[in-house]
């Protein structure tokens, strides 16, 4: 889409991204002031700027030397959604491994003989819990406090 340069009567000068079928209406100024097209130089961007690749540390000049640099490295371009959906993931698994702990827990408690449950259901009654996940490395001794 092209972008043009205009002059307001209250001398403010701006600019618009208008579709060519756009081109001919009149435009207003954010002021509220008609305004007239001014004359500027078209600016043409051949290529992409050239910059060091983040993988493997090549000189990566254009747009095609950019699609063989994420073909070499196995790389695709970045898209701010893929943020998005990481973190969707990361919410996702999180949810099946508490519904997971939570069906563990309830199964050990459902094996319990009936006077052991009873008693951890005395201790947590008066028990300020909060219940925390954390991940604990494969041989790490853990102690537990009595």
């Amino acid at each position: 889409m092209p972008i043009y340069d205009y002059l307001c009567e209250d001398g403010h000068a701006f600019e618009r991204f208008l579709k060519l079928s756009e081109y001919a209406a009149a435009q207003v100024c954010a002021c509220g002031a008609a305004s007239t097209k001014q004359l500027s130089a078209p600016v043409v961007i051949a290529d992409l700027p050239g910059y060091q690749s983040p993988v493997d540390g090549k000189w990566v000049q254009g747009k095609r030397a950019r699609r063989e640099d994420l073909a070499r490295n196995n790389c695709v371009p970045y898209d701010p959604e893929m943020k998005a959906d990481y973190m969707k993931r990361i919410e996702l698994s999180n949810a099946a491994i508490d519904a997971k702990v939570d069906a563990h827990v309830e199964a050990e408690v459902a094996r319990m003989p009936a006077r052991k449950r009873e008693r951890l259901e005395a201790e947590l009654r008066g028990a300020d819990v909060a219940v925390e996940r954390s991940s604990v490395p494969a041989g790490t001794r853990v102690d537990v406090a009595p």
